[in-house]
């Protein structure tokens, strides 16, 4: 659904009403604490009628439910759960909801058994209790989503916003909130003071007139934002619109829409006391690096335990087959384009071995011993680089750690063929990776293909979560199964 362009008279905008978003965030606030103590007040009456009539303590129960009541509702607003933007989405609703009492129930029992109160209260009646109230409130929010759809029709429930500029800025930002799935806002008209340079609408929004007309349109509509839409170098007309439209009591906004996709800025932020542009952030840091690092040491140490013996065994087929040493060792790129020793298994006749990496591996390649080639075929001679995991150059799941020669299908070192190669390296290269078990396994003879791996490890890094990890994992046997590399 795009955003709402009204059609309408310079009067017929202003009288346009709607719901406050506070209000609104009131009122569900409020029916998710009456939720929690109603369904308490229904479990004890229930279970007191039912099961067990020498339940005691009503009011005790009550207290507990009051507490639990406003701590929901606390964290929830923390959350941002009571904005308009988030109530709109039923799925994000439901999965904080769940996530929000799955805290709240652990922080209960655990003040309980510390208290050593636990004894006071019925177990049945507390789950019976959240159960209920876990349920009327996802009934609750269906049917605000029911609600809010045709309130949304009708335009009461939006973020009235007015774009102050007409020029390129303001028909940019215009073009990209149509196009956009926010359903929340709702562009109630374009004020310019160059009258005669300025078409009557952008984008089939009305310019409805000057800057002195806006403050008219603001007393008489009920507006949230002003979007100044102006270039960031006009500072001198910036300054003198800041400070014409401080005297508003609405929300005033400067769009820098054109800075942030020059450069893709991520967000804003503060270093000390200087506000800053956010161009990139690390991708693992704080609880993502912590649960990044359990995940590889705990899956490393319980992979080496199981395979050990398949290692023993595969260390043998190799000693018997050709001479040579047991492992390879290659100098590949590591985190933050450091170079690391990465171990394997060797699969390759020691007089043929390319320990620079600059040939590619291909299908049928008179340089891989038989058992190489099957060792391959099932990726076992990646087996060894659990080492490389545990001593911390490396992860279970990440961007494939490449030789530092490596080319990519036309002669030219990876890094020199695709352009943001080296943006794969801001996290540890891992054993299996998203590119891999999307079929970028195994030879790269294009520079199609060697493009299509940075785009996949890219992708990656900006989505990572431990349920991605987990994905590729499970998909990693898949592909090792049915679709050998070589």
């Amino acid at each position: 659904m795009l955003i709402r362009q009204e059609h309408c008279s310079w009067r017929e905008c202003a009288r346009s009403t709607r719901l406050s978003p506070v209000l609104l965030a009131w009122l569900v606030g409020v029916c998710d604490f009456c939720l929690v103590l109603l369904a308490a007040a229904g479990a004890f009456a229930a279970y007191y009628n039912v099961i067990d009539r020498d339940l005691a303590g009503p009011a005790r129960h009550l207290w507990a439910a009051v507490l639990a009541a406003t701590l929901f509702v606390g964290g929830f607003e923390r959350l941002g759960g009571y904005r308009l933007k988030q109530l709109s989405r039923l799925g994000w609703q439901v999965s904080r909801i769940l996530m929000t009492w799955g805290i709240l129930v652990s922080v209960l029992l655990f003040a309980a058994f510390v208290s050593k109160v636990s004894e006071s209260y019925s177990r049945g009646w507390m789950l019976a209790w959240i159960l209920a109230a876990v349920g009327m409130q996802l009934a609750g929010r269906c049917m605000l989503e029911i609600t809010a759809q045709r309130a949304r029709r009708a335009g009461f429930l939006a973020r009235n916003i007015v774009i102050f500029g007409a020029g390129n800025e303001g028909q940019r930002l215009a073009a990209k909130m149509q196009q956009s799935q926010d359903k929340s806002l709702v562009i109630r008209g374009i004020f310019d003071d160059r009258k005669s340079r300025i078409p009557q609408t952008v984008h089939g929004v009305s310019v409805l007139g000057t800057s002195d007309d806006l403050f008219r349109f603001a007393r008489m509509a009920r507006i949230d934002d002003v979007i100044i839409a102006l270039p960031i170098n006009a500072e001198q007309r910036l300054n003198a619109v800041f400070e014409k439209f401080k005297a508003l009591a609405l929300d005033l906004r400067l769009s820098v829409d054109p800075i942030m996709e020059k450069f893709q800025v991520q967000g804003m932020g503060y270093v000390g006391v200087v506000p800053v542009l956010e161009i990139a952030n690390r991708p693992l840091k704080h609880w993502r690096a912590v649960a990044k690092w359990v995940e590889d040491k705990s899956l490393a140490m319980l992979l080496l335990i199981v395979s050990a013996p398949l290692m023993a065994l595969v260390a043998v087929l190799i000693k018997l087959d050709s001479r040579g040493p047991v492992f390879f060792v290659q100098e590949r790129f590591g985190f933050n384009n450091e170079v690391i020793p990465v171990v394997k298994f060797r699969t390759m006749y020691t007089d043929r071995g390319d320990r620079a990496g600059r040939q590619r591996t291909v299908r049928r390649d008179p340089r891989v011993t038989r058992v190489g080639r099957l060792l391959r075929a099932l990726s076992f001679d990646e087996l060894p680089q659990l080492f490389n995991v545990l001593r911390g150059h490396m992860s279970i799941v990440g961007p494939r750690a490449h030789a530092i020669a490596m080319q990519a299908g036309n002669g030219l070192l990876y890094g020199e063929a695709v352009a943001q190669y080296f943006h794969r390296h801001r996290v540890k290269p891992g054993i299996t990776g998203w590119a891999q078990v999307n079929g970028l396994r195994g030879e790269i003879d294009t520079l199609l293909k060697a493009r299509a791996r940075v785009d996949h490890d890219l992708y990656y890094i900006e989505h990572w979560s431990p349920w991605l990890d987990l994905k590729i994992l499970l998909k990693t046997v898949f592909v090792v199964i049915y679709q050998p590399a070589y």
